[in-house]
């Protein structure tokens, strides 16, 4: 056995330097044991104590190796004292073989075993117990040190050497040692049986060395047959010398294999007479894993709330063979039977609609199976007692409250049962474990109807909204898109439904993209999704979808199509035109009308006065600045009525500004205004037309220029959030009237005494038409502030249209 068992272990690892030392500690062992055994069972006494000296020698020089490079490896003793603790066993072993130097002789004397030793018998006894003593030491500082399953795997090897050893080095050292006599030498390998028990243990229960021993079935069964045989080898050797007396050798062998054969026979004829005989009386035998196995699979499979139902109530009658089973869940107003079932045709198992009001008050606190047998042997409260009294009318026999987060979501009555046992701790236990798992999947087959639920009211919502709704998970799979969507983006469910949102039009694919990589909610004012003849103007809003962790697990876009109120706002914007011209027309008149009268006087005089040269000279100039002036209101009011048909786009809004400053740089420079831009280093993206955004900063400029007095300055701003981009324009003029500040953008009014009142005007129509706010203030400290804000746009977005 121990050279099996070293064998086994060089053999899992046979380069591994530690399972190679317990080879070599298991083969010491093995050697000694096999001289011990040569003393006792042949003549050759010298050569058999000659062998047992020397495999003794190779022990605690072995042991001292392996439990120093057993892990965790220690530092002491030193390598060189480990080192030179083996090679004295090896001169000791050299020795014991080959000189009397350690042993002279073994003889038999009085039916007893002596030995005579020599010289260096003394230094071998101290060598020994000096080497194990270091080695046991060694062990026990790597124990203390271990934690877990180290600490019991060194624990087991502790223990086994420390048995072994010293038992060993009693018997077979120390007393012959001390009396000269060498008595009890064969109970010495007996003591090594303990360190291959326990060593065995460790490596089958805790891996020891990281080994892995694997007993097969079949020799859990030899084991199991001779162990149950022991009873009848007891009777048969305590009977053994009458019986030989009395029987001839065939009849003792026969005797012998009729009572083997009937101590087998005995346990499968009982058990299957008592499984005939339980039947027969209503008395099932349940395999209680099987059954908690199969409850469990089938709890775990389904989430419809009928069909746990059906699988809450089934194991629990076949296993108690009860008399009826009823499974109540709370409901608003008490405990309601959802699923039941009385097995006997005359039972008095009574199955009601609702649990008794003293049932469900006992419920609400109830957490553990109540026996109303065991209720009634009990010293009663009133409540008690009415709670007992109805539990008897109805015969429910037990009440197995269905717990999910410590709170009754129902209960599994249950009848006596038919065989009349009581129900006993393990039934009680096999009970309540199907009842915690049937509570979970009560209570997942509620949420999940929930769910469901919840999931139908969404999808007829989503269904019916004029909006499109698409949403994707967190890899970007589209998981739901409604028929507006479909409508919108010219896709079908079928065809875009669990593939990569790629498929859909770009703006929209790369902002359910963003949401999900960035868990931030985006609004995009304006995005054109192709159509297959003209594009669809939507407003587009995306957000994150959210775990109860708050990981973010998808998003969602919900987009509206702007081709209505685009339509209602040109609608609005011709309806503003012709309310403006049936405000201004008279003005418009009177400033056409003024030029007219210059002009008509002067034309009048010509056949009076044609003769005169400084006539001729006034009416020729005079004439000329008239028409250039109606000239310039009819271009200004030209650029109020158009509208562009050129596609908004997205533009830096820095551009024209740059723009616009560019253009009048010479006229700030000629009257030594200072102009500073500070727009930011970074893109700030708007929706709309390059030109008219460059004109509206060229009006404004215009108008700073035209109110800044020289040596001073005009200063354009850019500043952004997350929601717009607000430009500003600031000058260091003498500002805006305050009673005048809300008329500035009316046509025709103007502050100067020359100014023809439509320059801001035409600013406010240009910021209108690109749902941008223009606002007029005075500085603090002098000057005018003009504030743009145009709806701001993601520069991810805009550069990935690019």
């Amino acid at each position: 056995m121990l050279v099996s068992l070293s064998v086994f272990v060089w053999r899992a690892r046979p380069k591994t330097s530690l399972h190679r030392l317990f080879t070599l500690q298991g083969l010491s062992l093995s050697v000694w044991t096999l001289g011990i055994a040569g003393l006792y069972n042949t003549n050759h006494y010298n050569l058999s104590g000659s062998l047992a000296f020397a495999g003794a020698s190779l022990i605690p020089g072995t042991i001292l190796m392996f439990v120093h490079h057993y892990p965790p490896e220690s530092h002491w003793p030193p390598p060189i004292i480990i080192k030179l603790t083996l090679l004295i066993g090896v001169v000791f072993s050299a020795l014991s073989l080959t000189s009397p130097w350690v042993i002279v002789e073994f003889t038999w004397k009085r039916g007893e075993l002596s030995r005579t030793t020599g010289l260096l018998y003394f230094v071998f006894a101290v060598y020994f117990l000096a080497a194990w003593i270091e080695g046991a030491i060694v062990i026990h500082l790597k124990w203390r040190l271990a934690r877990g399953l180290e600490r019991l795997q060194i624990q087991h090897l502790m223990l086994g050497t420390t048995i072994a050893i010293s038992g060993g080095a009693a018997t077979n050292l120390l007393f012959p040692l001390f009396t000269g006599r060498s008595t009890y030498a064969y109970l010495g390998p007996y003591f090594s049986l303990i360190w291959l028990a326990v060593i065995a243990h460790a490596i089958i229960r805790h891996r020891l060395m990281d080994l892995r021993l694997v007993i097969h079935r079949g020799l859990t069964f030899t084991i199991a047959i001779l162990i149950s045989l022991a009873p009848v080898i007891a009777i048969l050797a305590l009977f053994w010398p009458r019986l030989s007396d009395h029987l001839t050798s065939d009849e003792l062998v026969g005797l012998l294999l009729g009572m083997i054969a009937v101590s087998l026979l005995i346990p499968p004829i009982r058990d299957i007479t008592g499984r005939l005989l339980d039947r027969y009386v209503y008395r099932t035998r349940t395999n209680y894993q099987r059954t908690v196995r199969e409850a469990s699979r089938a709890l775990t499979r389904v989430l419809d709330l009928k069909t746990v139902l059906s699988f809450v109530a089934r194991p629990v009658a076949e296993s108690m063979q009860a008399e009826g089973t009823g499974v109540y869940l709370q409901s608003e107003d008490g405990f309601a039977l959802a699923i039941g079932e009385s097995h006997r045709a005359k039972a008095t198992f009574v199955l009601l609609e609702r649990v008794p009001e003293v049932i469900g008050a006992a419920l609400r606190t109830l957490k553990e199976p109540l026996v109303t047998d065991e209720l009634g042997r009990e010293a009663l409260t009133d409540d008690q007692r009415r709670l007992y009294d109805v539990l008897i009318a109805h015969d429910w026999a037990l009440l197995l409250p269905l717990l999910s987060e410590d709170a009754a979501l129902g209960v599994v009555v249950v009848g006596p049962k038919l065989s009349g046992d009581p129900f006993f701790p393990h039934d009680l236990d096999l009970l309540m474990t199907l009842a915690n798992q049937a509570g979970i999947a009560i209570k997942n087959a509620q949420l999940y109807t929930q769910v469901v639920l919840a999931n139908e009211y969404v999808r007829n919502i989503v269904a019916t909204i004029q909006s499109g709704v698409v949403a994707v998970d967190a890899a970007g799979r589209v998981t739901m898109i409604n028929p507006a969507a479909e409508r919108l983006t010219g896709l079908s469910a079928a065809q875009i439904h669990g593939v990569a949102p790629t498929s859909l039009p770009d703006p929209l694919a790369s902002a359910l993209l963003r949401t999900v990589r960035d868990g931030a909610a985006s609004t995009e004012p304006e995005i054109t999704l192709p159509g297959p003849t003209t594009g669809h103007p939507v407003m587009c809003t995306t957000s994150p979808l959210h775990d109860a962790a708050g990981a973010v697990v998808g998003a969602v876009a919900v987009f509206s199509d702007l081709t209505p109120l685009k339509q209602l706002e040109n609608e609005r914007r011709r309806a503003e035109r012709l309310a403006y011209f049936e405000m201004f027309a008279p003005s418009i008149a009177h400033e056409i009308k003024n030029p007219l009268v210059a002009i008509k006087t002067f034309a009048q005089l010509v056949p009076r006065r044609h003769h005169e040269p400084r006539f001729l000279e006034d009416f020729s100039r005079i004439v000329t600045r008239e028409i250039a002036r109606i000239e310039r209101l009819l271009d200004r009011l030209h650029t109020m009525s158009r509208s562009t048909d050129r596609l908004p786009q997205r533009l830096d809004i820095r551009a024209p500004v740059i723009d616009a400053a560019e253009f009048l740089q010479a006229g700030f420079d000629e009257k030594r205004i200072g102009l500073v831009l500070d727009l930011g280093d970074e893109p700030r993206f708007v929706i709309g037309d390059h030109g008219e955004i460059e004109q509206l900063f060229i009006n404004l400029l215009i108008n700073g220029l035209e109110a800044t007095p020289p040596e001073g300055s005009v200063v354009i701003t850019v500043l952004a959030t997350d929601a717009q981009v607000a430009v500003t324009v600031t000058d260091t003029g003498p500002g805006i009237p305050a009673e005048s500040l809300e008329q500035v953008f009316e046509p025709f009014f103007s502050t100067r005494q020359r100014g023809s009142g439509l320059g801001l005007t035409i600013c406010a129509t240009i910021a209108a038409s690109h749902r941008a706010k223009l606002r007029a203030a005075n500085r603090h400290g002098g000057g005018a502030v003009f504030t743009v804000e145009f709806p701001a746009v993601a520069v991810a977005e805009a550069s990935a249209r690019k």
